[in-house]
């Protein structure tokens, strides 16, 4: 009975067991396949990816090279052609283009060298040699620049010697990035270059130090510093934006050396980069016998532009009113000399640098139109239209925006802002000058608008625009002191809250009439009415609407309507 049993329940539980072991077997072979195959498509995606980094690549190498064809023909026509050039302007701004071109050319040389390090095609062809000396000579090609920005240079070498391998061309890109950069990102102070020997893991090193006392870095963003196209958005930094490739070039141009670069920063105070280079390679004689060639170095001075000074001298209220006004506010030297030449026949042109003190040079001297640069350090061109457009004093003045950033959705961006226009980069002066034109055209048919403002009652509109809820405030000014015959356009500017000159550029950008042939044309309108309406006499009239003399009054009139006030009178 109890063998029955056993059988009885033994073979089931045998059943479910080598069902078990089976399932366990399949699944087991199930996932390993099922592994087998993501691996397998892990590693056909990385082959696809890495045939895509090599078209990438090899696309990115063959359109920087196109790049450098013409290029290279600007320049050489342009070094060709500028010492032939005797008008000095002409050869001035010849010198720009071919100082702008240069410095495209060096951006382009990098991204190749980027290229070649990313399709690991760079080379290095190390030299043996005394790199003392040859360190020096480049730092000396950095004096000019020092003196021109007015921060100190200087060169510390603790060994008059230093025998090493190294690449000479790569070492020269690897400080003039250094030293540009230490300069770019430094106002005031010095940049200091050391060289000097150094020992780490038992292995002898050439240790170079570039030291600045600049604006340095914030201390969550020093570690992204040499990542590829990276840029801080510290707005410090911003201010002297670049590309992001120079200090990636320097870190892949020591690593091609088997060498190690450290960065400390303290935002305010400066920064420090220490680069290792080891004094041996496994070298081929050949190469170290090869002579260190001299230095072809790239000028310093390439991205420094002449700076000229902004148009800053006070204007009389006649000055303003004989002339256009431009404000251009553009953080890049060259591009705000640009402009200025290219408005300066039509407008007087002021200039800022950044955004904030463009507006703050906007709401003093209320240009007749504002081109304006959208990327720039602290407020950018969005931030400068919207600050403007919400402005009593700057609300009607045309906004013209400049990007690099031609997209649709930042079009979009710049036009929700408020802006008038919107041009993207690169642009002609023929294209930009039709563009100002087309707005100043449009805000004629505004003032032709606005000229009728006397007769305006807040009624008129249920939402009434900026300009028209000035202009009502400006009469209801000049309603409440209509009969003080000492009341001044200085009383109505105080009482409106401007200075004598903005708000006659106001008044006139708006209406076409000055601030005092504003007043002027407010009492005699309302006299005029008055008049139709026969509210006492030519001289109570004359005193009700702030005139002492009723015969001036009567002068006044008749020169405005063409008719006498006691005609008026008499018609009605």
């Amino acid at each position: 009975m109890q063998a029955t049993n056993i059988i009885h329940w033994g073979f089931p539980a045998l059943s479910i067991f080598i069902l078990l072991v089976a399932w366990w077997l399949l699944n087991g072979r199930l996932k390993r396949q099922r592994l087998d195959d993501e691996l397998r498509l892990g590693r056909m995606e990385a082959e696809r990816l890495k045939e895509l980094d090599l078209v990438k690549s090899d696309f990115f190498s063959n359109v920087t090279h196109e790049f450098r064809t013409p290029l290279t023909l600007i320049l050489g026509h342009l070094e060709q052609v500028i010492p032939t050039i005797r008008d000095q302007q002409a050869k001035k701004e010849l010198i720009v283009v071919k100082r702008n071109a240069k410095i495209l050319e060096k951006l382009i040389n990098q991204l190749l060298d980027i290229a070649k390090i990313e399709a690991d095609k760079m080379d290095i062809d190390l030299r043996r040699g005394n790199i003392v000396p040859f360190v020096n000579e480049i730092q000396r090609s950095f004096v000019s620049l020092s003196v021109r920005k007015n921060v100190g240079l200087k060169f510390q070498a603790e060994e008059e010697t230093i025998n090493m391998d190294f690449d000479p061309d790569k070492v020269e890109l690897i400080f003039f990035n250094l030293l540009s950069n230490a300069f770019k990102f430094t106002d005031n102070g010095e940049v200091t270059l050391r060289i000097g020997l150094a020992q780490k893991d038992n292995k002898n090193y050439c240790k170079l130090v570039v030291q600045d006392t600049g604006i340095g870095i914030v201390e969550d963003q020093v570690s992204k510093v040499f990542d590829r196209f990276y840029q801080s958005e510290n707005s410090r930094w911003r201010k002297n934006k670049g590309t992001g490739i120079g200090l990636a070039l320097v870190k892949d141009l020591v690593d091609l050396h088997e060498g190690e670069i450290d960065l400390k920063s303290i935002s305010g105070i400066g920064t420090e980069i220490t680069i290792l280079l080891p004094l041996e390679h496994v070298v081929s004689k050949q190469q170290a016998d090869m002579e260190i060639p001299a230095l072809d170095p790239i000028d310093p001075d390439l991205e420094v532009s002449e700076v000229f000074e902004p148009n800053v001298q006070a204007l009389t209220e006649e000055e303003i009113s004989a002339q256009n006004i431009a404000l251009v506010i553009e953080d890049n030297d060259d591009i705000r000399n640009f402009l200025r030449l290219t408005l300066e026949p039509s407008y007087r042109v002021f200039e800022a640098i950044d955004g904030e003190t463009g507006i703050e040079k906007a709401l003093e001297i209320i240009p007749d139109i504002i081109i304006c640069d959208v990327m720039m350090p602290g407020k950018d061109g969005f931030d400068v239209t919207k600050t403007l457009k919400k402005q009593e004093k700057t609300s009607h003045v045309p906004i013209v925006l400049l990007t690099a950033k031609a997209g649709v959705e930042n079009r979009i961006t710049g036009l929700e802002t408020g802006a008038d226009a919107y041009v993207p980069k690169p642009f002609s002066s023929e294209e930009l000058r039709a563009r100002i034109k087309n707005l100043i055209d449009g805000r004629k048919k505004l003032k032709e608008k606005y000229s009728r403002a006397l007769t305006i009652k807040p009624e008129v509109a249920a939402e009434p625009s900026m300009e028209q809820k000035f202009l009502l405030r400006v009469k209801g000014v000049v309603d409440n002191f209509l009969g003080d015959e000492n009341f001044s356009v200085e009383q109505l500017s105080k009482e409106v809250g401007m200075s004598r000159a903005q708000l006659h550029r106001k008044l006139i950008a708006l209406t076409g009439v000055s601030a005092s042939r504003f007043v002027r044309n407010y009492r005699l309108e309302h006299a005029h009415q008055l008049l139709q309406n026969k509210v006492g006499t030519v001289s109570e009239i004359a005193y009700r609407v702030g005139y002492s003399s009723p015969a001036y009054f009567t002068k006044c009139f008749t020169e405005d309507y063409g008719i006498s006030p006691s005609q008026v009178k008499k018609e009605v």
